[in-house]
């Protein structure tokens, strides 16, 4: 027996909302990560999960490839009902997101001058 088309399009934003979730903790990670100079395997699994994300959101011509999928299944074409966030944040993701990111790695490339300048001293 398959899923009723509106079961289906229920779990495409279900999972589309939890990957937006897990990707929004990763970048909020590798930005306090930067403000705090940490450098951890959480920070290189951080920054692997943002890079995958960007990667396929590139290839897929900036459009999320759950998106065609939601709108097979009813969600309305060119909207951002295939996601469970308000729509003023759904379609700005990609701005305020980018502008994070450029932060995060901002932080985390930003000299640690006085960290080396303690350790010459010693």
């Amino acid at each position: 027996m398959t899923a009723s088309r509106p079961t289906r399009l229920v779990t495409i934003r279900a999972i589309h909302t939890a990957v937006f979730f897990v990707e929004l903790a990763a970048i909020a990670w590798l930005v306090v990560s930067g403000a705090l100079r940490r450098r951890d395997r959480s920070v290189a699994v951080a920054a692997g999960l943002v890079a995958a994300e960007a990667a396929v959101f590139v290839v897929n011509d900036g459009i999320c490839p759950l998106t065609p999928m939601a709108e097979r299944w009813g969600a309305v074409k060119g909207s951002v009902s295939d996601i469970y966030l308000p729509a003023p944040v759904a379609r700005t993701i990609p701005l305020w997101s980018s502008a994070l990111i450029v932060l995060a790695i901002v932080l985390h490339l930003r000299p640690r001058a006085r960290r080396e300048q303690h350790l010459q001293e010693a």
